[in-house]
């Protein structure tokens, strides 16, 4: 923007721009400078405008807690959910393990079951004819002395 220049003589104070001819020297530079600052003020304008347009997307303090609230009650709900799926899943490893342990108490059933046979089967094929051969002994040697 340039700002029309009257022609009149104009005074200026001395702490500025001094005495004489070096005053318009001193508005030359003032007026660029004003023009400079002219520039800036729009980018600066400009550069506002886009932060305001882009500031309507900015979250709230009211937004931000309402986004907290409905993830807490996410976290309740699936919290909730997640206990559920537990019990559920404690209740199968329960079963299951009952299952196992009376699988394996058929199988240790079996095992003492064949103990029993093996130690009858000793019993009768062993140790009978052993305590007969000691009684017989027994009879023999001390009873007839023969």
């Amino acid at each position: 923007m340039d700002y029309p220049m009257s022609s009149a003589t104009r005074v200026f104070p001395p702490l500025i721009f001094g005495v004489g001819n070096q005053g318009d020297h001193h508005m030359e530079q003032l007026t660029k400078r004003v023009e400079q600052l002219e520039k800036n003020t729009q980018k600066i304008q400009m550069d506002v405008a886009v932060l305001t347009a882009r500031s309507e997307h900015f979250a709230t303090k009211a937004d931000i807690e309402s986004v907290k609230n409905e993830l807490r009650a996410e976290q309740g709900a699936m919290r909730f959910e997640i206990m559920g799926e537990l019990g559920q899943l404690e209740n199968r490893i329960d079963e299951k393990f009952e299952r196992m342990e009376e699988k394996l108490e058929a199988k240790f059933e079996k095992i003492d079951l064949k103990f029993e046979r093996l130690n009858d089967r000793l019993t009768w094929s062993i140790m009978v004819p052993a305590v007969a051969a000691i009684l017989i002994w027994f009879v023999k040697d001390i009873v007839l002395k023969i």
